[in-house]
């Protein structure tokens, strides 16, 4: 039994305090997802929602919560064996990953993540403003972005730190954040598909992290969110009755600069739908070392 649902627009930009960062809740049922905002009633750090996270960890009578952020938990590793190809101290798996990232990047405040692009060795892997000539850096493609690309919509690479699609800095921070919550819940949190979530563990759990993306939930339901589509409310009532939930008011006006707000909710609201289903928890054994979206037909 999962007491809630969260959906968390992320970000990776440097700075204290992020307006594109947006969280919302569903309960178990219908309702519209509600806007969780942040303690000074406007911009989120990244360290606030992961001490938002680890206080409601402490509050789990009625079941975990199922927790969606929109960052990219692995890169990818089966198409050549390695998240870093030739590196011999390469990561084996998932958590020596998020091992790896924080050990490159603890330095830097607020949980930022770009440090790791001037790491020796490892920052010739990404593209990134500090390497334009990244050496190592090759557009590879997790197995789920490319079975998310086939249903509807895939991301960017993850090693991409560059333009308006860069999800690498994002991910970097995000990498930084279920180390942070790894460390301080230790078995009370479930990283999917990289740790088991089955029945008998459930009620042992107070977070269960997945990977989102809030752009897939939109094409998923035949609607395209380009262009600021989803601070009309219209478009956002039906993406959200896509997803059995209510819609919202006439007064809807999305905060964030790319209605972020209305990611983190049609999230939410999908997380809840999807989470029901048998087949949403089913994914390949390459997901073990690379991470799978959810909601993404495996």
């Amino acid at each position: 039994m999962v007491s809630g649902f969260v959906g968390i627009d992320w970000s990776g930009a440097k700075g204290p305090r992020q307006p594109g960062i947006q969280l919302a809740m569903a309960a178990p049922g219908s309702a519209l997802p509600r806007t969780i905002l942040a303690d000074d009633g406007r911009h989120w750090a990244r360290e606030g929602v992961r001490d938002w996270l680890l206080a409601r960890a402490g509050v789990t009578e009625d079941g975990p919560l199922l927790v969606g952020i929109d960052f990219a938990f692995a890169h990818p590793f089966h198409d050549e064996g390695a998240y870093y190809p030739g590196l011999a101290d390469s990561p084996p798996d998932a958590p020596a990953l998020w091992q790896r990232v924080e050990s490159l990047t603890a330095d830097d405040p607020h949980l930022y993540g770009g440090g790791i692009f001037a790491a020796p060795r490892v920052g010739d892997y990404y593209l990134s403003p500090r390497n334009h000539g990244a050496p190592h850096y090759r557009s590879r493609r997790r197995i789920t972005e490319l079975a998310a690309r086939a249903s509807a919509r895939a991301p960017s690479p993850t090693f991409k730190a560059i333009g308006a699609d860069n999800v690498a800095t994002g991910s970097m921070a995000g990498m930084r954040l279920i180390h942070a919550l790894k460390t301080e819940l230790g078995q009370r949190l479930a990283v999917w598909p990289f740790d088991d979530v089955t029945a008998d563990r459930l009620p042992h759990l107070a977070l269960v992290l997945v990977e989102i993306f809030p752009s897939y939930y939109f094409h998923a339901a035949g609607l395209n969110p380009a262009k600021n589509a989803a601070a009309d409310a219209g478009f956002m009532n039906s993406a959200l009755a896509a997803y059995g939930s209510d819609g919202v008011g006439p007064g809807y006006a999305p905060r964030g600069a790319d209605a972020d707000e209305a990611d983190a909710i049609i999230s939410a609201a999908a997380l809840r739908h999807l989470a029901g289903r048998d087949e949403c928890w089913d994914a390949p054994d390459a997901a073990a070392r690379e991470g799978w979206i959810f909601g993404v037909p495996a």
